[in-house]
């Protein structure tokens, strides 16, 4: 948790998530949550700051149905603001 330190100087939190569905092991939706549960760990008052989605590797083959079914999990949670910007890059 050490590592955490650096964040509260931080004013938007950027979620770069590997959207290419390379490992079907992993589920990017699952990592987002893991990462703001760490954060919530650390200091519940990093999650009352702005955040932003950014999907990677959107040029990969499967990545805009990765996108799409992570897009559905995000509608879904009460959790997530409704205000959370999702900008998806490319990664080439």
């Amino acid at each position: 948790i050490q590592f955490l330190r650096h964040v509260e100087r931080t004013r938007v939190i950027l979620h770069m998530i590997d959207m290419s569905g390379i490992d079907p092991e992993e589920d990017p939706y699952e990592n987002y949550v893991k990462i703001n549960n760490e954060l919530a760990e650390y200091d519940p008052a990093l999650l009352e700051r702005p955040q932003i989605i950014v999907p990677t590797k959107m040029d990969m083959p499967d990545a805009e149905e990765t996108l799409a079914e992570f897009k559905k999990k995000l509608a879904a949670d009460p959790d997530v603001p409704e205000d959370v910007e999702i900008m998806p890059i490319s990664s080439l």
